[in-house]
């Protein structure tokens, strides 16, 4: 199904934010909504302020009469309470999805972001992880327990509404500016957990971005692991940063930690990630790689080699000041008006 009427829930960050311009020329309507406003104005895309913790999405999604959902208001890296992660990963997806299923809902197809943190990362984890991989026994908490339920959640409505396509797409680890692996690897002095030097799988927002627009556009029903090819060793990591490792954290009681961590002013990093900067996570890609026939262009190492060299390519402008984000509103307003309204005197 070519998508016509296009919602994305989820633009006041920056993988939001390129999203949305890639697909306002590829779409015919384009609708944004989040509950801030979005980092930028793009040409092309409505925008509604909306909560997907409330019902008041599903009026949404049938108003507009919406036949394709992008789903990515979904928090992963953030080191908020437990509670709030919770109510926008899972009750707001519930939300999403009681929008989708409706009887008088248009909805055909959606895309789903979800993250390699759905894996977990421990001692006895294997080699790799495939798509089918989750219900394996170990214990989840935190936002990998909350990505589990979520996706959960969604495998029901893809087997209760046949009709509609569902794409999940497990995002790998992504570095920037804006991600706490990013701030964490920029540090001068790196603390590590003695003994341990993990695999890092890694995924550049460039790939990240163009993903979520393939599968939009396309037909790619499935769940679908991505993130670069090949792997660094965190050692390589912060030696590609330019910065000193130093073993000084304990193997056990992680969350001591991170507690440590954010008190010495050096990154609030989440529970998640504090396990794989001690164990690894790696994801087997073969599978996106073969329905999408399309890689990553950047492999784990070449995404490092870029944040190294500071020249992440900008995805968005600055986050605009209230008064400039209206001004901005108000301007595409007026030049779509404009056509008609010269077509009118004439």
């Amino acid at each position: 199904m070519t998508p016509n009427r296009v919602l994305l829930i989820g633009v006041s960050n920056p993988l939001g934010a390129e999203v949305a311009r890639r697909l306002a020329p590829l779409v015919p309507s384009l609708f944004g909504c989040d509950k801030g406003d979005p980092v930028s104005v793009v040409e092309g895309m409505d925008f509604v302020h909306a909560d997907t913790r409330l019902s008041v999405i599903g009026k949404l999604i049938r108003r507009l009469h919406i036949d394709t959902v992008v789903h990515l208001a979904v928090m992963v890296d953030t080191p908020r309470e437990e509670r709030s992660i919770h109510e926008t990963d899972v009750i707001g997806t519930m939300n999403v999805l009681v929008g989708c299923a409706a009887p008088s809902s248009p909805v055909r197809k959606l895309v789903v972001k979800s993250s390699q943190a759905v894996y977990g990362a421990g001692p006895s984890d294997p080699s790799f992880f495939a798509e089918d991989m989750t219900n394996w026994e170990k214990p989840a908490w935190g936002v990998t327990q909350d990505l589990l339920e979520m996706e959960q959640l969604v495998s029901e409505f893809a087997l209760r509404n046949d009709r509609c396509g569902v794409s999940v797409l497990r995002l790998g680890y992504r570095v920037s500016e804006d991600t706490s692996l990013g701030r964490y690897l920029s540090l001068p002095i790196v603390p590590t957990f003695a003994g341990f030097d993990p695999r890092l799988q890694l995924l550049h927002e460039e790939d990240a971005a163009e993903i979520i627009v393939r599968a939009t556009v396309g037909e790619h029903p499935g769940v679908f692991n991505v993130a670069g090819r090949g792997v660094v060793l965190l050692s390589q990591a912060v030696a590609i940063m330019g910065g000193r490792p130093a073993p000084i954290l304990p193997p056990f009681g992680r969350w001591i930690s991170r507690l440590g961590l954010k008190m010495f002013g050096w990154v609030d990093m989440p529970a998640h990630l504090a396990d794989v900067l001690a164990y690894g996570s790696v994801m087997d890609c073969t599978r996106v790689e073969a329905e999408f026939g399309w890689a990553p262009a950047y492999s784990s190492r070449q995404t490092m080699d870029a944040l190294a060299r500071g020249k992440l390519v900008e995805l968005i402008e600055p986050p605009s000041p209230p008064q400039e984000y209206e001004l901005q509103v108000y301007l595409q307003q007026r030049r779509r008006r404009e056509p008609r309204l010269t077509s009118g005197r004439n």
